[in-house]
């Protein structure tokens, strides 16, 4: 009776840590959405999230973690941290773009110009989960998937954010603008 309990008990857990990363999720577009007053580039930020999930799957099974109840709250906590690079690259972007920047130039600008500030953003998070995810602290065996999943998700989103955006943005605006502007 005791198993059949706790099983329940985890599986409303599981349902309400995924109903929250849906919410972390849809309520990181909204906020987005306003702030860049479009919806797509908002799209191209929320393409971290898949690249940062990949990363924590592959770091928990690098570990030997496995998926539960505290590795999902970092699921729900790599939302907030991922988007970050793709959000200074785009407004960056967008800034130059305002001056008067044609669009290829504006992309590389930016680019150069954020690749210091998101590498030391994103590192300095890695650096300091590392004492977690590799439970190096009295009493962090409970927090280790938290911070594998936040360690991996991260790391990996980082650097192919790097990379994907610049392109997913210049594309984005080419198609709505004209290849010219």
């Amino acid at each position: 009776v005791s198993s059949a309990g706790e099983r329940e008990e985890m599986g409303r857990s599981f349902r309400s840590l995924a109903l929250a990363l849906l919410l972390a999720t849809l309520l990181t577009y909204m906020i987005m959405a306003a702030q860049f007053e479009s919806l797509i580039q908002p799209l191209l930020v929320m393409f971290t999230i898949p690249l940062g999930g990949a990363g924590a799957v592959l770091s928990l099974l690098a570990f030997g973690q496995s998926l539960n109840a505290v590795s999902l709250i970092g699921f729900v906590v790599l939302v907030g941290l991922v988007v970050d690079d793709a959000i200074v690259e785009i407004d960056a972007m967008n800034q130059l773009r305002r001056r008067g920047v044609p669009l290829r130039g504006a992309v590389e600008e930016a680019c150069r110009l954020r690749l210091r500030p998101v590498l030391m953003a994103s590192l300095s998070t890695v650096f300091g989960v590392l004492p977690m995810a590799f439970g190096l602290e009295s009493g962090a065996e409970l927090l280790e998937p938290l911070g594998v999943v936040v360690l991996g998700g991260l790391l990996l989103s980082t650097f192919l954010t790097l990379i994907l955006i610049p392109v997913l943005y210049e594309w984005a605006e080419s198609r709505r603008r004209g290849p010219g502007c």
